[in-house]
């Protein structure tokens, strides 16, 4: 006749198995956070406090005019390559006038790695803030098909913006934005030695003990 392990034996091995690993995270900013989020400071104030930055952070990037050009730029994090399972990623974004406000979507382009994220970047920008001289904080979740660039180490951001934008005498055709900080957040399941050798040890003498109560 055979015999089965009771549930709680199983449930404790269970346990014992899944506790192998510890959560980390690989945290890079980029810029440095100078307003938070809603806060209406003039161009000037936002230039000001943005120097000294790393472009393209700080200066204001592009007009809200009828004639010039959008906002437009990229930036690339780097870090040590991730070699543990990479189990989710955000990318948090504070930007400075892109008036999302404005009709339309504001977005013209968003890219992670090459990965098109430009649809989930819209639907962020025209669920919060975008008002004229407004500095939002937006964070997005990264899907699965970010998660082998940011194990390379290297993560390249690009956004272009597109009109209209918001001037002094309502919509124009261009839409210039500055980027106040970026930062990106990577967690990992990273294993644990003392926890997988307990584990080692562990199980046999759970086993033992719960054959010993079956026979």
């Amino acid at each position: 006749m055979k015999k089965y392990l009771p549930a709680k034996t199983i449930v404790a091995l269970a346990l014992m198995a899944g506790s192998q690993f510890a959560l980390a995270n690989t945290v890079v900013t980029l810029g440095d956070q100078d307003f938070a989020d809603g806060a209406t400071p003039a161009v000037g104030p936002f230039t000001t406090a943005g120097l000294g930055e790393p472009a393209p952070f700080g200066p204001f990037i592009g007009g809200d005019s009828d004639t010039g050009s959008n906002f437009s730029a990229s930036w690339t994090f780097s870090y040590g390559a991730i070699a543990d399972t990479i189990l989710g990623g955000s990318l948090i974004l504070g930007i400075y006038d892109h008036e999302s406000a404005a009709t339309g979507n504001q977005v013209a382009s968003f890219t992670v790695n090459g990965v098109d994220l430009t649809s989930a970047l819209n639907t962020l920008f025209e669920s919060h803030g975008g008002a004229s001289k407004e500095d939002n904080v937006y964070t997005l979740t990264l899907p699965s098909s970010t998660f082998a660039g940011l194990a390379s180490g290297t993560v390249n951001v690009s956004l272009s913006l597109a009109g209209p934008g918001l001037g002094l005498f309502g919509e124009t055709t261009f839409n210039g934005a500055g980027l106040d900080f970026s930062t990106l957040d990577i967690a990992t399941a990273v294993p644990e030695p003392l926890t997988s050798t307990l584990l080692l040890l562990g199980v046999p003498a759970v086993l033992a003990a719960a054959r010993r109560k079956m026979a």
